[in-house]
């Protein structure tokens, strides 16, 4: 357990939501033979349907920092604290749980270089995430191989102890 959650970790092709299999499918089709793919591969209009899932997230001074750069209007509603356009550090003030797990979450994909999936199930509302289940899977993307510079959240988030396909 980890500060009012329970976190079950994934492979990527484990991921059980339509959702986060498909923006993991698009990722990888992306990224080829590749670590990961640019940011700039990465086309809305061609996942429009995952848009309302996703935040994306740019790197900042290697991780010392983040900030969110897109964030789709179901990530909106899964916290209880605004995130369009702030940095991690700003939301700390709000949130500083919820800004202690997210920093250890991205910092992972960093340090691992690779994209990191799980499942989460809230046990109180200290982390100021609104919603009880979540599927998430974090996708690095880069210019320059060894250097990840945004990475793409895609959550699938319920109230229910764990949601049906």
């Amino acid at each position: 357990m980890q500060r009012g959650r329970e976190i079950l970790w994934l492979a990527p092709s484990a991921l059980s939501q339509n959702e986060t299999r498909a923006a993991y499918a698009y990722w990888s089709k992306l990224r080829g033979d590749r670590p990961w793919p640019a940011r700039e591969e990465m086309q809305l209009r061609h996942i429009a349907a995952l848009v309302p899932i996703m935040s994306l997230v740019k790197v900042l001074d290697d991780g010392a920092d983040f900030e969110h750069r897109i964030v789709g209007d179901a990530m909106v509603r899964a916290f209880s604290v605004p995130l369009q356009n702030r940095r991690f550090s700003e939301i700390a003030v709000d949130a500083p749980t919820l800004i202690d797990g997210s920093l250890t979450l991205f910092r992972k994909v960093l340090t691992e270089q690779t994209p990191i999936a799980w499942q989460q199930r809230v046990l109180n509302d200290s982390v100021h995430i609104v919603t009880t289940y979540t599927e998430m899977v974090l996708l690095p993307f880069g210019r320059t191989t060894g250097v990840i510079d945004h990475i793409a959240a895609f959550g699938v988030q319920s109230r229910a102890p764990r949601p049906e396909n």
